[in-house]
């Protein structure tokens, strides 16, 4: 194994980490809060996070992503990066506070209106804390990453945790919020061991401007593909119906983000620090085939088990989730393929590309939307998934071209783990049938999880023999016991 080869796997290993447990705890907080707080006040929630989360992904986080990506980045970026990104959420911020139940009503949650308000403070620690975040990532410290990440939700959720025992219901998860962010801010400035100066003026700010305009646009076009389900939802559904959407979408986007962030973490990195064109398109295809082996058997595993997943950690109540998991697998797994053509597109300084193509994302997803979600959460759950699998391969066409690779490489590279997936949920869904009904939903859980992760495993020894190999070696090397007996080679 190369130097760079152990380098990027070290920051993998503390990216899954931070990312894993850190959702992993978030979802185990939520799965505790839910007995205590009504549908209605998370759906509630659930809007008024996702206006912040637009809000940060079209001004806070194009300036980091684009500073981040850049070759040869200087200190002077980072400085310039921050005072933008402190201004504009200091702006934000008090006009969010000011005019909160007009927003709410425009985006058809009038319910909304009171809790947007102490939500909106959240935008500005993400404008404090943004850039230092993206001094770790240059940097590759992705195990000062994983501490924020966990420092902030056991944190946070003991907050959520302690108010909802008490019965605040919506507060306890406006305040669970609120100090997550908080403690990720302080654990980032705590972590870095940049300070930023205050760097106002005309030249830089137009070039920072001008290297995050396109990154800007596609966030916009982003935010309407990926979040505007949310917002059908709390219109047409109500605070109840967004609720159960929600809990879904949360649950897939644990998943999602473990998965597609940590890739998002260390490729665009990886690929900045990589000299040669020719050897970016084989860092991008080795790297997009262990993804597939990952991706692809969670998000397959996790649709199949669906129904003995929700009865476990959700109960009985909350049965309507199982179909929405169902019809948002096949989506979180496009995107963990999307991201990697995104990272690609971005160090290549080729953003105006991936915007166009979330603009067509974005555009199909409303048409879509609009069609599907008269017929109930789970079907507004597959009309997200549709678009998300006809749009990904015009985002990897862009990519392949301009790292000069083809649809053979990829196909190569995704094929066995798809085809290993598909049985394994074909698997799962047999067992599911053939198990006593009678039985505790955990212990059927428990059963099918077991059986589908050996049923993956042995299917890929016996008809990808070398992947296999490669899995076994990067998880040996990761735990120190012996270096691995190959590099990772993109063939």
């Amino acid at each position: 194994m190369t130097g760079r080869t152990r380098s990027t796997g070290s920051s993998t290993f503390w990216a899954v980490i931070g990312q894993g447990a850190g959702q992993g705890l978030s979802l185990l907080t939520f799965l505790v809060i839910a007995r205590f707080v009504s549908k209605e006040n998370f759906g509630i929630v659930a809007v008024c996070l996702a206006t912040m989360e637009c809000l940060r992904r079209v001004l806070i986080d194009p300036l980091s992503s684009a500073v981040a990506a850049k070759p040869g980045v200087q200190r002077r970026d980072f400085d310039v990066c921050f005072t933008l990104s402190a201004i504009l959420s200091g702006v934000v911020t008090p006009c969010m506070i000011i005019f909160a139940p007009g927003i709410a009503r425009l985006i058809g949650s009038p319910e909304a209106g009171a809790a947007l308000r102490p939500v909106a403070l959240i935008l500005l620690a993400f404008g404090l804390a943004g850039t230092h975040g993206a001094w770790l990532v240059r940097g590759m410290h992705f195990r000062a990453l994983a501490l924020r990440s966990i420092a902030s939700v056991v944190i946070g959720g003991a907050v959520g945790i302690a108010l909802a025992l008490h019965g605040f219901e919506l507060w306890s998860l406006i305040f669970q919020q609120l100090t997550i962010n908080v403690v990720n801010l302080v654990v980032l400035w705590s972590a870095s061991d940049w300070r930023p100066r205050w760097i106002l003026n005309w030249r830089d700010t137009k070039n920072a401007v001008l290297g995050a305009r396109h990154i800007s646009f596609a966030a916009i076009w982003n935010t309407l593909a990926n979040d505007a389900d949310i917002f059908f939802a709390s219109a047409f559904f109500g605070p109840a119906g967004a609720g159960i959407y929600n809990a879904g979408k949360r649950i897939m986007l644990s998943a999602t983000l473990v998965l597609v962030n940590t890739i998002s973490a260390v490729t665009v990195p990886m690929l900045a620090n990589i000299e040669h064109h020719r050897d970016r398109g084989a860092s991008f295809l080795s790297y997009l085939r262990l993804t597939s082996v990952a991706t692809a058997p969670a998000f397959a595993g996790l649709a199949a088990a669906a129904p003995d997943l929700v009865a476990t950690i959700l109960g009985p109540n909350w049965s309507a989730v199982a179909p929405v998991l169902v019809g948002l697998a096949a989506g979180g797994y496009a995107l963990s393929l999307g991201q990697f053509a995104t990272s690609a597109l971005l160090v290549g300084q080729r953003s105006h590309i991936d915007s166009l193509v979330s603009a067509i994302a974005a555009m199909s997803n409303i048409v879509v939307f609009f069609l599907a979600v008269h017929r109930g959460p789970a079907a507004l759950a597959a009309a997200a998934s549709m678009t998300a699998l006809l749009v990904t391969p015009v985002r990897m066409r862009f990519a392949i071209v301009h790292l000069d690779l083809s649809w053979r490489d990829i196909a190569y590279a995704l094929f066995p783990s798809v085809v290993a997936s598909l049985a394994m949920a074909a698997l799962i869904w047999g067992l599911h049938g053939m198990l006593p009904q009678d039985w505790s939903p955990t212990i059927r859980l428990a059963l099918i999880i077991g059986a589908g992760i050996g049923f993956y495993g042995l299917w890929l020894r016996l008809f990808a023999p070398g992947l296999f190999q490669m899995l076994v070696d990067i998880a040996v090397s990761l735990v120190g016991e012996r270096s691995p007996r190959r590099d990772i080679e993109p063939g």
